[in-house]
């Protein structure tokens, strides 16, 4: 029998973040990867888009974009947000932007 998924804790740590400093993403799901790179610098990216458009001019379905996965790196309609957060789960930088961070 396989063990559930376990869930990263830097999630939780990126939810809370969201839902008090920026409330109009606290809706939207968070993807986390980690990171590697020289003492100090960020361990870990999270990630979220919305897509402001009721109908794609692009062509990309709604379930698509909802998802994070539309294929328009960078989109005037998208409202995406990238934290860098350290190894304790601080956030070092927040960056926000149309672009699809892939």
């Amino acid at each position: 029998m396989a063990r559930p998924k376990r869930v990263n804790p830097m999630l939780r740590v990126a939810q809370k973040y969201v839902s008090l400093h920026i409330p109009e993403f606290k809706d939207v799901p968070l993807r986390v990867r980690s990171l590697d790179g020289p003492p100090g610098s960020p361990r870990y990216t999270v990630t979220a888009e919305a897509c402001g458009a009721a109908v794609c001019p692009y062509g990309v379905s709604p379930a698509t974009a909802a998802a994070g996965d539309c294929p328009i790196l960078e989109c005037q309609l998208r409202h995406s947000l990238r934290l860098l957060l350290d190894r304790q789960g601080q956030v070092l930088e927040e960056m926000r932007s149309g672009i699809h961070w892939g």
